[in-house]
């Protein structure tokens, strides 16, 4: 939840028996069992919901200050295009399911008691929240199921969604959970020829998660002024999606690098993509735009190789804290050395 929020609303927990233990889930399983673009469509009734890149909490990345008995977590957001509004799924393995409950029980006793939402998993909170901005009105929902907590957070900018709808979506979304949880549903690797476009293993940053994107959450993540005409222009240049790596900055765990590459159907399209996003940031000798956006408090590097265009972005694991000058020297070593990856495929 966002820093500032006024508690507006409480409600009760629902417990039920606990279910088993998710100890044996990986990550991708968990990201598989995130909201798709169709059924943020269906449960929100609007298909300009689009899905940011998701966020893979795994050690090393902000380790000093992930709990012990926090396995990993994955955060998946999505943005409704024209508004401030968004809509987060967040889940957190827990090392056990006692763990878990403590976890919930936490919440609970901070913010008080909530209001009566559909019972959903081994237990369930809703809450409502007093924000500030464009979305002001902000709900969080809490369920767990076994060693698993799913946090649903959802912001507005006109009014509070019904109870009703909180529980419809907190429903959808744990039953993709179980799916993966039981096995039904497994996350998939990056096909061989799409991991070999990311960035080459070296001593700057750690693999966390790599998965392919539609290419609106590269419009998301870059935060473009104009994403529905950028969408358009990506997509008439051949780029539809992104190969995407999510990554923890080896000399600051605190900082998260982003890793992200479209195929154009020609080198000046992927050239022309590239002058449009830099702005007025120059090019040095191997052809890497690279600069710090104080509007969004994130280091970028740009570059083309051939009919490919790639991204590196450092940012902090903190919502609205800007990334630390520890970003520009492994940016500015693994920049050229992707470069060359991708020039010599």
């Amino acid at each position: 939840m966002a820093a500032g929020m006024v508690l507006l609303m409480f409600a009760t927990a629902c417990a039920r028996t606990p279910s088993t233990s998710a100890s044996g889930a990986k990550p991708i399983d968990l990201y598989a069992a995130e909201p798709s673009p169709a059924d943020v469509k269906s449960m929100l009734g609007d298909s300009n919901w689009w899905p940011g890149p998701p966020s893979f909490g795994v050690r090393p990345l902000d380790s000093a200050s992930m709990p012990m008995a926090e396995r990993f977590r994955i955060l998946q957001r999505f943005v409704h295009i024209g508004t401030a509004e968004t809509f987060d799924v967040e889940f957190i393995q827990w090392t056990s399911a006692s763990t878990a409950t403590t976890q919930m029980n936490n919440i609970k006793s901070a913010l008080g008691t909530s209001a009566s939402g559909a019972s959903v998993g081994d237990q369930s909170l809703y809450y409502g929240l007093q924000g500030t901005g464009g979305a002001p009105f902000q709900t969080a929902t809490f369920v767990r199921v076994g060693a698993v907590m799913t946090t649903i957070t959802l912001s507005m900018k006109d009014a509070y969604p019904k109870l009703d709808l909180l529980g419809k979506i907190a429903n959808r979304v744990v039953s993709r959970l179980k799916n993966a949880l039981t096995g039904k549903v497994h996350g998939n690797a990056l096909a061989s020829t799409d991991e070999s476009r990311l960035p080459p293993k070296g001593p700057d940053m750690t693999l966390l998660g790599a998965v392919k994107l539609p290419v609106e959450a590269v419009i998301v993540m870059l935060n473009f002024a104009a994403p529905e005409t950028l969408s358009g222009l990506l997509r008439s240049a051949g780029a539809d999606s992104i190969v995407f790596g999510d990554y923890a900055l080896d000399n600051d765990t605190h900082m998260e690098m982003r890793a992200g590459v479209l195929e154009f159907n020609s080198t000046q399209k992927a050239t022309d993509w590239i002058d449009a996003l830099r702005g007025n940031a120059t090019i040095d000798s191997n052809g890497i735009a690279s600069f710090y956006d104080p509007s969004t408090g994130q280091y970028f590097s740009l570059f083309t190789a051939g009919a490919k265009g790639a991204m590196l972005v450092c940012r902090s694991v903190a919502d609205g804290e800007a990334a630390s000058r520890s970003c520009e020297v492994p940016m500015s070593r693994v920049a050229p050395a992707w470069q060359f990856s991708l020039n010599a495929q």
